[in-house]
């Protein structure tokens, strides 16, 4: 697919720009030896086909490179491609040798084309994701907060920071949600296959 060739050539260069931080090139051959670059993005909703997940968090660290520019001039490009880059890790897996996603192979227009691997950790996705990545690299107080609580409100842990979310929080979930919601809803329309040339209802 030439989206994902292109997709794996903006990621090699998002990291390039990162690999100078301690535990970058680490964390990133861990998540791709347990399979970064086959996870989808979800179950049935954004991007579920086999590069989705690739395809997302280099269009959400795209994305917030822009904002970045307007909203954060100040904050290093380092903080926000490391949180954007691998906000959704916990994705590819738990960080415990578990896999997130369960290939369906009998997917029709009717059953979606991923369930989640109900042998992973129990634990909220975007703290998932924080601890996954904590095991390689050092984070920042706001680094951690910004991966932690990227889904925003959409969960019951943002209750935890509403008060006090910090901008870079802030940032990489709006990030994430335009990537999600306008962005990804025409790419995951134009993608051939035969689960969502089936598709009789909206993915989103």
């Amino acid at each position: 697919m030439a989206d994902f060739e292109k997709t794996m050539e903006q990621y090699s260069k998002l990291l390039a720009r990162i690999s100078s931080r301690k535990g970058v090139r680490e964390l990133a051959s861990y998540l791709e030896k347990h399979g970064l670059f086959k996870a989808p993005a979800s179950t049935k909703y954004h991007l579920c086909v086999e590069g989705g997940l690739l395809i997302h968090q280099v269009g959400v660290a795209k994305l917030a490179l822009k904002l970045r520019e307007t909203l954060m001039p100040d904050k290093s490009e380092e903080s926000v491609i490391l949180c954007a880059l691998f906000h959704d890790a916990h994705k590819v897996t738990d960080g415990f040798g578990n896999q997130t996603y369960d290939k369906n192979n009998t997917a029709t227009s009717d059953r979606q084309p991923y369930f989640w691997n109900t042998k992973q950790l129990g634990f909220g996705g975007g703290h998932k994701s924080a601890l996954l990545i904590s095991k390689f690299v050092d984070l920042t107080q706001d680094e951690l907060q910004a991966i932690a609580y990227h889904d925003g409100p959409f969960v019951p842990s943002w209750d935890d920071i509403k008060s006090d979310p910090y901008p870079l929080t802030l940032l990489i979930h709006y990030a994430d949600m335009w990537s999600t919601w306008v962005i990804e809803k025409v790419k995951t329309r134009n993608f051939k296959g035969t689960f969502l040339e089936d598709l009789k209802t909206e993915l989103f």
